[in-house]
């Protein structure tokens, strides 16, 4: 039982790992993949920013997009005077129209990290194909569309279902595994306690209860086997020819004790023996390498003539 419970423990912790480290995050279509332009004079660019603050991760994001931009149309712009003007917080119409860097922004999406709380910021934008043509912007794209994360969720809910049917499996082949095991267990011990009373709660672990049970039917049988005898012995006074009446009297009496004596040590040894065989049976074994072993040995009886062996067996306890 306790391989088990520790099993199914180990099993719920590795799922859990599982399921955290695979689980997608919740982010539109866009962040995933770059739209496709309405027409040929502009082109989609996403970009992203990561800062202590939200407005951090904007302004960084921001300042790719147009630098990127910039550099592909061969416009003259300096990294530290797009930096400047998205530090004053200044709009994109803003910035696009004073560095001629055409560039609309279209959709920005924050996530933020839930171990260090830093933010990750997307923006879509679009920005001028090339140098020489006027982009014609179009503003149709659907910001929160989240066909993709629908596809990985139900990809990794999936995963999810087939690992749990998996450990499922895994629990049940070792919960079979274990009662067949116990059945084993229990029939073997059933089995040593019918031959020889208490053995079976030793092969279980229980060393003190089976030497209680042997000590205590030995002890019954033996009484009983006592007082049948002593009994006897009285009987055959009362079947003496020159018996007094008082001896008579004195060795029936002791004759009917000892008659009694004898059939309750035998009930009790009876009882005793049945008691013996459904505490084998059922009785919760200590630990699953039991202390009993049973091996049949050889052994050669004869050296200079032909070989000839005994067979036997041994019985190992360990208290």
């Amino acid at each position: 039982m306790k391989k088990l419970i520790l099993f199914l423990f180990l099993g719920t912790l590795a799922l859990n790992a599982y399921a955290q480290m695979r689980k997608p995050t919740w982010r539109p279509d866009w962040t995933f993949r770059q739209p496709a332009p309405e027409n040929s004079t502009y082109m989609y660019v996403v970009e992203h920013g990561e800062g202590k603050t939200k407005r951090e991760a904007l302004n960084q994001a921001i300042g790719r997009v147009f630098q990127s931009t910039a550099n592909r149309i061969g416009s003259v712009v300096s990294t530290d005077e797009i930096n400047r003007a998205v530090q004053a917080g200044q709009d994109y119409e803003v910035i696009a129209r004073n560095m001629k860097v055409p560039v609309n922004k279209v959709c920005e999406f924050a996530i933020q990290d839930t171990t260090d709380y830093s933010w990750t910021m997307y923006i879509l934008c679009q920005v001028a194909k090339s140098g020489n043509i006027t982009p014609e912007f179009e503003t149709s794209e659907e910001c929160t569309k989240h066909t993709i994360f629908d596809e990985a969720m139900a990809q990794w809910n999936s995963q999810v279902k087939k690992r749990e049917d998996e450990e499922k499996q895994r629990e049940a082949e070792e919960r079979r595994r274990i009662k067949r095991e116990q059945r084993k267990i229990d029939g073997t011990a059933l089995a040593a306690s019918f031959f020889i009373p208490g053995a079976g709660q030793m092969y279980k672990g229980k060393g003190g209860v089976g030497a209680g049970i042997l000590v205590g039917e030995l002890a019954l049988v033996g009484g009983g086997v006592t007082c049948y005898f002593f009994g006897k012995k009285q009987l055959e006074v009362m079947r003496g020819i020159n018996v007094e009446y008082d001896a008579f009297h004195s060795a029936q009496k002791l004759y009917n004790t000892m008659r009694i004596t004898s059939f309750s040590c035998y009930g009790a040894a009876a009882a005793l023996y049945i008691f013996n065989l459904c505490n084998a049976y059922m009785i919760e074994p200590d630990h699953w390498k039991h202390p009993v072993y049973f091996s049949a040995t050889t052994i050669p009886t004869c050296e200079f003539s032909t070989p000839t062996y005994a067979m036997g067996a041994s019985v190992q306890i360990k208290f």
